[in-house]
């Protein structure tokens, strides 16, 4: 690396000495490399050079309009989004609360509790890295399992949250039982290439009105998601 940089230091050292103008081009390059968007203009007695600072303005100018009309929208993207999985984060579950307690019509709201299995024995016999992988695969079937108005949080470690509007005990059945489904799909399928299947505990509950506190209802799947985990391991 240190001969690489030594090189390209003595080809600009040799422009620099042989052409004024390939030297400016080469600062110039070397600016938008660095991610320094700043508008210059060719020395006074370079008019001819005017032409070509005139095409790096115009690139400037365009990386500026980019950066003021797309960064901002993907600062705010991922702001509400788990950067392993892309479902939503916590951020987004607390905004979505506070705006569902204001739309009565919504509710009753179903609140899917799911929680990956074995992902300590996972994660000590393979890795983190293997872990995440069943993180992101889990959260892949989640999306693939839920309506179009409902939506995933992962609230964290290998726990995930559904909140599914206008529900029912047998909508919220529904879903439980896709999931399952799409997951025995997977083992099927991709999972066969893994060392262990995928597997998850679920359970739910209905926030029944903008009245009652969201806390109790996720805690009520909560518990219901480790009973169920215990029945299954009994």
């Amino acid at each position: 690396m240190a001969e690489k940089f030594l090189n390209a230091f003595r080809r600009r050292i040799s422009l620099k000495e042989k052409r004024d103008d390939c030297f400016l081009v080469l600062g110039r390059l070397e600016e938008l490399i660095g991610w320094n968007f700043i508008r210059r203009f060719p020395p006074e007695d370079r008019e001819d050079l005017q032409p070509l600072f005139d095409a790096f303005n115009d690139l400037i100018d365009s990386f500026h309009f980019f950066a003021e009309l797309f960064v901002p929208s993907r600062i705010a993207y991922y702001a509400f989004r788990d950067p392993l999985t892309e479902v939503f984060n916590r951020h987004f579950l607390r905004e979505q609360i506070n705006f569902l307690k204001s739309r009565k019509e919504m509710f009753p709201i179903g609140i899917i509790y799911v929680d990956m299995d074995n992902l300590k024995l996972i994660n000590d016999n393979f890795g983190h890295k293997f872990g995440d992988l069943y993180i992101k695969k889990l959260a892949e079937v989640l999306v693939s399992s839920i309506r179009g108005n409902d939506f995933v949080v992962r609230l964290g470690g290998d726990e995930f949250v559904i909140i599914v509007t206008k529900a029912s005990e047998q909508i919220l059945e529904k879903i439980a039982n896709r999931i399952k489904n799409n997951i025995d799909r997977f083992n099927l399928n991709s999972g066969k290439f893994l060392p262990y299947p995928l597997s998850v505990s679920i359970g739910w509950s209905l926030w029944k009105s903008p009245e009652d506190p969201f806390e109790r209802a996720l805690e009520e799947a909560d518990l219901k998601m480790y009973e169920n985990k215990r029945k299954e391991k009994g």
